[in-house]
């Protein structure tokens, strides 16, 4: 059963990151808590759902090269449960090429790694409300 996300809880975490890399979430999560936004991690795509199946996010980080999966089930997901006020950021490493099959409906942006992180956290902290 598809939860009702048509009034979404408030959130009590700002950012949902998916990503795989303990490196690449740990340089992530210091950068976003730097400017006090609250960050829950998901390494995997079935870690992702169950989380955003039980609370609201602002804006959701997700990498589209996951080792489980594809990052576009994710955003697939999010988009199918109708998160619609959901902020969505990908970052990847993959080639410009294959980023053919993202949705861009549902995705406010890109950041290509290796990020710059303060102005990834910097844009992050602006889409999910905190400046």
């Amino acid at each position: 059963m598809t939860p009702d996300r048509r009034t979404p809880p408030a959130p009590a975490v700002d950012v949902l990151l998916v990503e795989d890399d303990a490196g690449t979430s740990t340089l992530i999560v210091d950068a976003l808590h730097g400017r006090n936004l609250t960050t829950d991690v998901a390494g995997d795509v079935f870690e992702a759902k169950r989380l955003l199946s039980r609370a609201a996010y602002t804006v959701v980080v997700v990498d589209l090269l996951l080792a489980d999966g594809a990052g576009s089930e994710v955003i697939d997901f999010i988009k199918n449960i109708g998160l619609t006020s959901t902020q969505v950021v990908v970052v990847t490493a993959a080639s410009p090429s294959l980023l053919g099959g993202v949705d861009r409906s549902i995705v406010k942006t890109l950041f290509f790694k290796p990020l710059n992180v303060e102005h990834f956290a910097s844009y992050v902290q602006t889409l999910a409300g905190r400046r």
